[in-house]
């Protein structure tokens, strides 16, 4: 009796120390989400464009003549005139970075508008981030329509593009269907690797996607293969820490 008595109150003083262990590890997830929420909302301003003065100061184009400034639609906007030339790998062709902004976190937001025929299924545009290189960077295609390539959040990494976001092929969201203008917003979270998309509804991400691979880059704009416009675009960041 003594004995079974003992292995009670010790399962009993083992209660409350389990419980004990579970809301500690609760709190630390909780602090850690709510961390990295505030860093978000903390990201300074780095860049804001309405291209009103008919220039794109800070932007490199990797092609130069096929970017320009153009009024459309009674505003100045950033046109990307002609599609680039597929090279070695499959991967967006057409791309103008903020050069000046090598970004860990980020959230890039502003207006897109597709040139290619709204009956063509495949009709993209694109946003650029973590660029390092022509082979090497990450990028939101806002397609027509949703498969294992298209409307996707694309890496690039030496290699043809592979897709990396959650949604399973052909279940993602599709909103780039019309030649009207379209509200777009891209994030970044260094701390959780978190990226999300969102195209005209920004309180609900269209694709998603967990991912460090590069981890650091510049952030722009562009098309794997088709022409459009941009306009309206706020730039907010933190940037990579300088080796010293």
């Amino acid at each position: 009796m003594k004995g079974g008595r003992n292995r009670k109150e010790g399962d009993k003083m083992k209660f409350p120390i389990k419980i004990t262990t579970l809301l500690l590890i609760l709190a630390v997830f909780i602090c850690l989400a709510s961390c990295g929420k505030k860093e978000m909302n903390d990201l300074p301003l780095l860049a804001s464009c309405d291209f009103e003065d008919g220039k794109a100061e800070g932007w490199k184009p990797n092609i130069p003549e096929n970017w320009r400034v153009a009024g459309i639609d009674d505003s100045m906007v950033y046109e990307l005139v002609s599609p680039g030339i597929h090279g070695e790998i499959r991967a967006p062709t057409s791309w103008s970075i903020l050069a000046e902004h090598d970004l860990t976190s980020f959230e890039i937001e502003g207006r897109l508008k597709c040139k290619a025929e709204a009956s063509n299924p495949h009709r993209d545009m694109c946003v650029i981030f973590h660029f390092k290189d022509p082979t090497h960077f990450s990028y939101v295609h806002f397609s027509a329509s949703t498969d294992s390539l298209h409307n996707i959040i694309g890496l690039v990494n030496g290699a043809d593009r592979v897709k990396i976001n959650s949604e399973p092929p052909g279940e993602s969201v599709f909103r780039l269907t019309d030649m009207e203008w379209h509200r777009f917003k891209v994030s970044y979270d260094s701390e959780t690797g978190d990226i999300k998309a969102f195209l005209d509804d920004m309180d609900t991400p269209i694709l998603t996607a967990c991912d460090k691979t590069l981890a650091h880059g510049f952030v722009g704009v562009g098309s794997f293969d088709d022409t459009g416009y941009f306009d309206d675009i706020t730039l907010k960041g933190k940037k990579k820490a300088q080796n010293p």
